[in-house]
Order: C-alpha cells, then sequence, then structure tokens
C-alpha cells in the first residue's frame, strides 16, 4: 500500500510538470521512477507524453510498441500507436491500430473516420501512380521480308483495357499483321503459376487495383530481389499488412455474428 500511495504522489508531480510544460524536468524524473516502478503502464504512458512533446517520435514509437507488448490491447496505447503512425505518414500499421482500436471500441467515431481517410488514401494513391503509368503499343513497321522469319510467332504485350494480349497475329510469308482475329486464332492466355509473364511495376499496380494481392505480392518480391529497391519492399510490406488486415476482419465479422446469434437465442431457461 505504500509502495502504490507512493506511485500516486509521484503521477501527481509528474502531472504538474507537464501541465507547467517541464517536459524535459519530467522526463529525467519519469525514467528514474520507472526503476522502482517498472510495470506502472501510468509512469511509461506519461513518459510517452514527455517524449511527444519534446519531439522525440523514434523514442515515442519504441515506447508505445514496448507497452503493446507489455499490457496488450490498451485503447489508450493503441489509439497513440495508430495516431503516431498516421503522423508519419505509415498509412498501412496505422489502419492496423485504428481496426483494432475498432474492435475494442465499435462507437469510436474518431477510428471510423480514420479508418476511411486512410482506406480512400491508400486506394487513391495507387490509382493516381496508375494514371501516369500506361502501355503504349506501337506495331512495328513492316520489316523486309528477309527480317520475317526471325520474328516471333506473336508480341507478348499485354494491354490495360483486357488485362490480355491483343489478337494480332503476323503472317510469315508476307502481308500486314491482321488484327481482331477469330477466337480460334487468338494468342493463348498467359500461363498461370508462380512465373509471371509480366513481370513489370505497371502489371504489379494494374493487379493491386484489381484486387489480385497475391499476383501483385509476386512480381513486387521479383523485382525487389532483382533490383533491390526500397520502394518496393514498402510495396510488399503494404500488401501483407493489407492481407493480415483482411483475415483479422473476416475473423471479427465471424465473432460478431456468433455474438449477434447469441444474443437473439437468449439465455435458456432453467
Amino acid at each position: 500500500m505504500a509502495n502504490f500511495q507512493n506511485e500516486r504522489e509521484q503521477l501527481a508531480q509528474l502531472e504538474v510538470l507537464f501541465q507547467q510544460k517541464e517536459f524535459a524536468d519530467g522526463l529525467v524524473q519519469v525514467e528514474a521512477l520507472l526503476i522502482h516502478f517498472p510495470a506502472s503502464i501510468q509512469l511509461r504512458f506519461l513518459k510517452f507524453k514527455f517524449l511527444r512533446e519534446l519531439h522525440k517520435t523514434g523514442e515515442a514509437l519504441q515506447l508505445l510498441r514496448e507497452m503493446h507488448a507489455m499490457f496488450g490491447d490498451n485503447i489508450l496505447v493503441l489509439k497513440e500507436l495508430a495516431d503516431l503512425h498516421f503522423q508519419q505518414q505509415q498509412y498501412p500499421e496505422s489502419l492496423l491500430y485504428y481496426k483494432k482500436l475498432l474492435f475494442l471500441d465499435s462507437f469510436n467515431s474518431q477510428a471510423q473516420e480514420r479508418v476511411k481517410q486512410i482506406q480512400g488514401m491508400l486506394q487513391a494513391g495507387v490509382a493516381d501512380k496508375l494514371a501516369d503509368t500506361q502501355v503504349e503499343y506501337r506495331p512495328a513497321a513492316a520489316p523486309p521480308r528477309a527480317a520475317k522469319a526471325a520474328m516471333p510467332a506473336g508480341p507478348e504485350i499485354l494491354t490495360l483495357e483486357t488485362g490480355q494480349p491483343p489478337q494480332i497475329t503476323i503472317d510469315l510469308e508476307g502481308g500486314p499483321p491482321a488484327r481482331d482475329a477469330a477466337p480460334a486464332a487468338a494468342a493463348p492466355a498467359a500461363p498461370k503459376g508462380d512465373a509471371l509473364p509480366f513481370e513489370t511495376e505497371s502489371a504489379a499496380e494494374l493487379y493491386f487495383k484489381q484486387g489480385l494481392y497475391q499476383e501483385a505480392l509476386a512480381i513486387y518480391k521479383n523485382l525487389f530481389e532483382k533490383t533491390g529497391r526500397t520502394d518496393f519492399f514498402l510495396k510488399i510490406k503494404a500488401i501483407l499488412m493489407l492481407l493480415r488486415t483482411d483475415r483479422n476482419n473476416r475473423v471479427v465479422e465471424r465473432l460478431q455474428k456468433f455474438l449477434q446469434l447469441i444474443q437473439e437465442r437468449g439465455s435458456p431457461s432453467v
């Protein structure tokens, strides 16, 4: 009881320092107190507030993650994690914590608005980038007859409109390319499997926009292995986060339906 009373008194003094905007002094004192009260979530949360006001964002984020690991899905910790990731423009991580917060507090209007906002921003970002990236088909000029025999049997060009190769055949014996051929003469569809024939950033973005996350993920992984570009790694991380969030949402929906079913049936009479 004495330790508890002492902790309460120290918390009150720290709150006074926070109100007086003595953030540096408050941080020094709270770190000293945490040596004696390492399991105090109140002291750790006060330390986070001092770090935040001192603009030590990296340390503040690390402390929040430690608190989340120690104390589980605490509503206050989840809210600060979601807000801080949002301020750092780490939108997939922010979305994950906001959805966890909504699972515990489904009537939190701020979290509801942020979830809609982030989802719109993620979708708009992909759409804007796709608008600047177009795959253009330019039919080549008719080559000399001697060179025609060396040409491939059909072009491997993917159109954004249909996602399939254009219906074009090339006459090896001469004559112009024939468009809109009969379906029987169309080029075969792209093979399904681990190897994707059009492993370009534009194709990955197209798959992502169409909701084909696994296909987009496979291309981005291949591009990252070949180039080592950081933006490809970040896109891989974002897609994995979205896939994980979708799985969590399905679990939440099933739990909510189960709870609703229990409530509709009511308690069994004795």
